[in-house]
């Protein structure tokens, strides 16, 4: 089976979790200290608070910026719902926004308008979560202008995002704080985990106080890394560089096989010169988008009996039971929600596995791409 996501491990990883082991102190420790400090002078930010999920890390800056009932919160709808269900939960009211067809990034030029029309709503508009989606940057310059001029706060969702820069500056270090997850689909994982990265030392106590208890002077949470799973960390964040290269050969591959075929297409930072060099360098997932008479769920399903893990790419928020009832329209998201579907995509890939799942594809959307029919050496790829 090619799986859709795999975590690149070796022995080295063994051999730090053992150390901890032996050591007798598996709780927040050295290991969390070493490894937030890693990842803020790899980031190029003053602070770093090391959680347990992405979800942790954003629902610790909600709190952190006392987001309460009727706050509005504008969040791109195709996005995974982290933010909009922390924000629900709250009490909040998330704003969805379109995406760009694009780069699946939260469309910059309906925000304003969504803004006012909020505003005009009667709702206390307070902060913007952008996406940098699957770990393409978003236009967070431009975010940042229309946050500044209507006094709004930025938390950037880089989720997927570890490695990915724009102008040479980590995402995550544009708006008053990022926040990074560490799920063994991201670019580096610790199991389970999660980071936040800032500038301002108050907003970083806060969100250490939160983590732990309030330190038992306010109310907070157990939202406390292990060093175990920091001392994978610190292991993976040393195969940085290399993850990251090994991902975009892969991508190159998928590229070389699909790209300009009928019935299927790429985001533009994979295509345009001009941004491939910092966007595809830290591409979690690879979604491309199908022809809308190509119907996705079968074609993943297709895919499964020939032993390729694909999947859809991400939910529209909007569409989602519980946020279905709100007015937002999405139409752009709708379509990437159902049409999108996710390749594989990871370091421990070979390039055999990425032509073949490349070539799987193209055949059962455009059987006539290749003169020599495939279905001969897939039936013996099933067989093995």
């Amino acid at each position: 089976m090619i799986s859709l996501a795999k975590p690149f491990f070796d022995e080295k990883e063994k051999e730090a979790v053992g150390r901890v082991l032996d050591s007798g102190w598996i709780m927040q420790g050295k290991q969390v200290a070493d490894f937030e400090s890693n990842i803020a002078d790899y980031c190029g930010a003053r602070h770093c608070i090391a959680v347990t999920s992405g979800t942790a890390a954003l629902h610790i800056c909600f709190m952190a910026l006392s987001f309460s009932q009727g706050d509005g919160i504008i969040i791109p709808s195709f996005a995974w719902p982290a933010a909009a269900n922390i924000a629900h939960l709250l009490g909040a009211k998330p704003i969805f926004v379109d995406s760009k067809i694009s780069d699946y990034n939260l469309n910059v030029d309906l925000l304003e308008k969504i803004i006012e029309q909020s505003i005009s709503d009667g709702i206390r508009v307070k902060a913007i979560v952008p996406v940098h989606q699957f770990g393409a940057p978003c236009d967070i310059k431009e975010i940042l202008k229309i946050a500044n001029k209507y006094d709004l706060i930025v938390i950037e969702d880089s989720a997927c995002a570890l490695g990915t820069k724009i102008s040479g500056q980590q995402v995550g270090t544009f708006g008053l704080a990022g926040v990074f997850s560490f799920h063994p689909r991201k670019i580096i994982t610790t199991g389970e985990g999660g980071a936040i990265i800032t500038d301002s030392t108050e907003f970083a106590e806060k969100c250490r106080a939160l983590r732990n208890h309030g330190n038992l002077n306010s109310a907070g949470l157990n939202y406390r890394m292990t060093d175990i799973q920091a001392a994978i960390g610190l292991v993976q964040l040393g195969k940085l560089k290399s993850i990251l290269s090994k991902r975009k050969y892969i991508i190159e591959i998928y590229l070389e096989v699909l790209d300009g075929q009928d019935g299927i297409s790429f985001p533009d930072y994979l295509l345009n010169s001009e941004c491939s060099e910092d966007a595809a360098k830290a591409i979690q997932t690879l979604m491309v988008l199908l022809d809308n008479d190509i119907d996705r769920d079968k074609i993943i399903a297709r895919m499964a009996e020939f032993k390729i893990e694909t999947n859809t790419g991400s939910p529209a928020a909007h569409r989602l039971p519980i946020f279905s009832k709100t007015s937002d329209t999405c139409p752009v998201a709708t379509e990437l929600n159902e049409q999108g579907l996710a390749l594989p995509l990871h370091a421990a890939m070979t390039k055999e596995e990425a032509r073949r799942a490349a070539e799987t594809l193209l055949d059962l959307i455009n059987p006539k791409s290749y003169e020599e029919p495939h279905t001969a050496e897939f039936e013996t790829c099933l067989a093995e």
